[in-house]
């Protein structure tokens, strides 16, 4: 059944073809959309054209009936809250024991709605006896193992595809989110952000807000410090311990909380049987685990790929970040041989010029950093691989080398090899401020003004019922995930669990920034993204892995750095070099061992949510005992009366 423009539904989710598409493969699209689920092996949801003056019929809505949705949250699994018995797979023929059955337009979120949507979509195939697609002369598929999105992808057909904004739900959530006068001062309302964006943003919001208090005590404890009159050995030593012991203690208490969310959301138990990656390509065979026709390629090239080509990249990548600072270093001795801080001529000058070479750096940064990221992720497509959760491991892996040598080799050279900490603390601080201005502007202010701009361009025309879609296609870019807002919080978190010892100002000034970072991010995603498809997860995935690993490097940098005093080794000065340095490596090890107690001591899972885990396994096996004696008792039954 074909669905045309005339036919009213609710538009969900937004298919944008090139200009370059054939009308016969777009319809041939549609029809796969809305052929019948069961007997087609079609979608079964419906789909029409959005018609405008110059699309060309180039955008295709979609939606889906009740009874098609519902269906597809029993096949894909989403949890729903049972009548006094908590979350559980959700099951139609059982729905008068679910919430909201009384109304069942309002079991799903339209998050879930879209969700469900967007897996049957990314598992569309063509019909079994189609062997080729109406508009493209080729035989380039194999109907079992090719799905739509591929084959559109691979030839370039596919502009967009996202789910669409509600104004309606936007507006119930900015407020309490980031538009009222008070929303700075209070804590995000999570779960609402989870039903409007899914798991996979919340988990951002939650961490970012997590993070962000953990900063306050940091914050504080640096500016008490800065104006304590005692010796610089107790300052550097007491705030290196309580870093060691506070962001020790954060990394565990942020793992309870995502348990704590996980189990909530019923994403806790989280076993997702992964399909191949949109882009994941080889050669067809028949897999020994599902007897299907599958695209498999051979494990050895793709360690070839990282061996021969990734890695050599990557350290000529990092050879050049290298060379980039001691450009900048070498500029920078000369301004200061220029300019004496000694009786200047000048007082504003010699500052302005001491500060140039370090300024031009931290712009430097900025479109090299950018630079990795696409080319981190080029390398990760690059090496084909199957599964979605491989493919984020590798990419994070190459983000966080990436990302610790770019911002950090300066701090560590000028801390390590040349021992200026002025040069360090001045380093620093313009490498936060100028990163927290730049990406401001180049995050929040830039794609606002140009939303504005295309806006105002529209205005004049004419509005239609969906010209909603229309508006968000034009003004609103693309959702590439959070990839970038996670880089941008562990560099920062690099710059304060790395070297606060010796600059104790920069947790406030993290603090600062995240206060308004918070609201702006909101913002950003509730009116300049397009909205993202919900993702489920249980966690904020490796990046939690390298926080952690960030955190044990922290231990080693801040015991060096304070070991390197000059006014530290003056209370010392009875030992000798070697004792010296055996009294901070023992340090060191004593710190190390009190964190991994720490990470032991503290349990992962709440025990709450232990208690209720426990709970739900003794109902489900009482259950499965009484109907086990049910059956019994029924046979017995049968058995009497023959």
């Amino acid at each position: 059944m074909s669905y045309t423009d005339k036919d009213s539904f609710e538009p969900l989710v937004v298919l944008q073809f090139s200009p370059t598409t054939p009308t016969i493969t777009k319809d041939w699209v549609i029809k796969r959309l809305t052929s019948s689920h069961t007997e087609d092996e079609g979608s079964g949801l419906l789909a029409r054209y959005e018609h405008t003056p110059e699309n060309q019929d180039s955008i295709i809505v979609i939606g889906a009936t009740l009874d098609r949705l519902l269906a597809g949250a029993e096949e894909i699994r989403i949890q729903k809250w049972y009548k006094n018995k908590g979350l559980t797979d959700f099951i139609v023929a059982d729905i008068e024991h679910f919430e909201n059955s009384e109304n069942p337009s309002n079991i799903l979120y339209k998050s879930e709605k879209q969700r469900i949507i967007y897996e049957e979509i990314q598992n569309l195939h063509p019909a079994r006896h189609e062997t080729t697609v109406p508009g493209i002369r080729k035989k380039t598929f194999v109907p079992e193992n090719d799905t739509i999105l591929n084959i559109l992808t691979d030839h370039d057909y596919l502009v967009n595809f996202f789910p669409l904004h509600d104004k309606e739900d936007i507006k119930l959530l900015e407020y309490d989110w980031f538009a009222s006068r008070t929303s700075m001062f209070k804590s995000q309302d999570i779960h609402k952000i989870r039903n409007y964006f899914g798991e996979n943003v919340a988990y951002y919001f939650a961490f970012l807000e997590f993070y962000t208090k953990a900063l306050v005590p940091t914050a504080v404890l640096g500016l008490l410090l800065s104006f304590t009159p005692t010796s610089d050995f107790f300052k550097y030593s007491f705030f290196c311990f309580f870093n060691v012991i506070w962001w020790t203690v954060f990394m565990e208490r942020w793992k309870r909380l995502t348990n704590k969310l996980a189990y909530e959301w019923g994403t806790l138990d989280l076993q997702i049987f992964e399909r191949p990656r949109s882009r994941y390509f080889g050669d067809l065979h028949r897999s020994p685990i599902t007897d299907k026709i599958e695209r498999q390629y051979p494990a050895w090239k793709r360690q070839v790929k990282k061996y021969l080509v990734s890695y050599p990249i990557i350290m000529g990548c990092l050879i050049g970040s290298l060379t980039v600072y001691f450009t900048f270093y070498r500029t920078q001795k000369k301004m200061h041989a220029e300019y004496p801080l000694e009786n200047p001529k000048n007082p504003l000058e010699t500052k302005l010029m001491r500060m140039a070479p370090s300024t031009c750096y931290s712009l430097a940064v900025i479109p090299i950093k950018l630079f990795y990221r696409k080319l981190a992720t080029f390398l990760t497509d690059y090496e084909n691989h199957r599964l979605q959760t491989a493919y984020e491991n590798n990419l994070t892996s190459k983000l966080f080398i990436f990302f610790f040598v770019n911002c950090f080799a300066g701090l560590f050279y000028e801390a390590f090899f040349n021992v200026n900490y002025a040069n360090v603390v001045q380093l620093l601080t313009t490498l936060v401020i100028v990163n927290a201005i730049i990406l401001k502007f180049t995050e929040q202010v830039v794609p606002f003004i140009l939303k504005t701009f295309k806006k105002s361009q529209l205005k004049g025309q004419s509005v239609e019922k969906v010209s909603e879609v229309r508006q968000q296609i034009k003004t609103l870019t693309p959702f590439e995930g959070t990839y970038g807002d996670y880089l941008t919080i562990f560099e920062q978190y690099g710059y304060i669990a790395l070297f606060s010892a010796v600059f104790p100002w920069v947790a406030l000034c993290g603090l600062i920034n995240n206060i308004f970072e918070l609201r702006a991010d909101a913002f950003k995603y509730c009116y300049v993204y397009q909205r993202p498809f919900a993702q489920p997860a249980n966690n904020i995935g490796s990046w939690h892995h390298a926080f952690d690993i960030l955190s044990s490097i922290a231990i080693v940098t801040n015991t060096a750095l304070i070991a390197m005093q000059p006014s530290v080794r003056e209370y010392f000065s009875s030992y000798s070099n070697v004792e010296y340095i055996i009294i901070f490596v023992a340090a060191e090890h004593i710190l190390l061992t009190l964190k991994f107690a720490i990470d032991f001591a503290i349990p992962d899972v709440p025990h709450e949510v232990e208690i209720a885990r426990a709970k739900t396994l003794y109902e489900s096996s009482q259950a499965l005992r009484r109907e086990r004696e049910h059956k019994s008792e029924r046979a017995q039954s049968m058995t009497t009366k023959l």
